[in-house]
C-alpha cells in the first residue's frame, strides 16, 4: 500500500516568491490575499500563518524584493575586482532581471506608504552604490561620480517605466548602449 505524503508546507519564503511572480504578471491586483490563496493552492489560514494581514505581507514582499533585487546583486558585483568590472557586472545582472517585478514594486508603492519608503530606501542605495563604484574608478570628481550616478540610475529606472515598444532584449541592448557612451571602458 503506498503510503500518501502531505504535501510539502508553504514555507514564507515561499509566499514571498510567488507575490514577485504574481506582482510581475498581474501587478498590484495580484496581490490580494485571495489571489495569492488561489495561485498558491493554499487556505487563508496558511497565509495569515506567516502574515497577520496584507499591510505587513506587501512590507515584507517590499523587502523580499530588496533583497534579492538589490542587496544580492551588489554583494555579487562585490566579489569582483576592479571598480569597472564590479559595475559591468551589476549591470549585467541588473539587465537579467524581470522588469515587470520593478515596474509593479514601484507601482505597489504608488499604492501602500510602507512599500514607497522600502523603494526609496531602495532607490538611495542604488545610487550611492553606482556613485561609490564610480568613485573608486579613480575616473571621477566626487561630485561626478554622484551625478552619474543619478543619471546612469535615472535611465536605468526610466527605460524599465517607459513602454517604448522594445522587447526586452532590445531594451536591455539600449541601456547597454547608454552605458558604453556613458562610461566608456578605459584603454589598457
Amino acid at each position: 500500500m503506498a503510503v500518501t505524503l502531505p504535501p510539502p508546507r508553504f514555507r514564507r519564503a515561499d509566499w514571498l516568491a510567488l507575490g514577485l511572480t504574481a506582482l510581475a504578471e498581474q501587478g498590484p491586483a495580484g496581490l490580494t490575499i485571495e489571489a495569492l490563496c488561489r495561485r498558491a493552492g493554499k487556505t487563508k489560514g496558511s497565509f495569515y500563518a506567516h502574515f497577520p494581514a496584507i499591510e505587513a505581507y506587501l512590507a515584507a514582499l517590499a523587502l523580499h524584493w530588496r533583497e534579492t533585487h538589490t542587496l544580492h546583486l551588489m554583494q555579487e558585483a562585490d566579489k569582483g575586482g576592479a571598480a569597472q568590472d564590479r559595475l559591468i557586472a551589476l549591470d549585467r545582472m541588473a539587465l537579467a532581471l524581470d522588469i515587470r517585478i520593478e515596474q509593479g514594486v514601484r507601482r505597489l508603492a504608488q499604492l501602500d506608504a510602507s512599500v514607497a519608503a522600502i523603494c526609496a530606501e531602495v532607490d538611495r542605495e542604488r545610487i550611492g552604490y553606482l556613485e561609490k563604484l564610480h568613485s573608486e574608478s579613480g575616473r571621477f570628481t566626487p561630485s561626478e561620480a554622484v551625478a552619474l550616478a543619478r543619471v546612469e540610475y535615472a535611465a536605468f529606472i526610466g527605460f524599465q517605466q517607459l513602454d517604448l515598444g522594445l522587447s526586452p532584449d532590445d531594451l536591455h541592448e539600449c541601456y547597454g548602449t547608454f552605458m558604453r557612451l556613458l562610461v566608456p571602458p578605459t584603454g589598457g
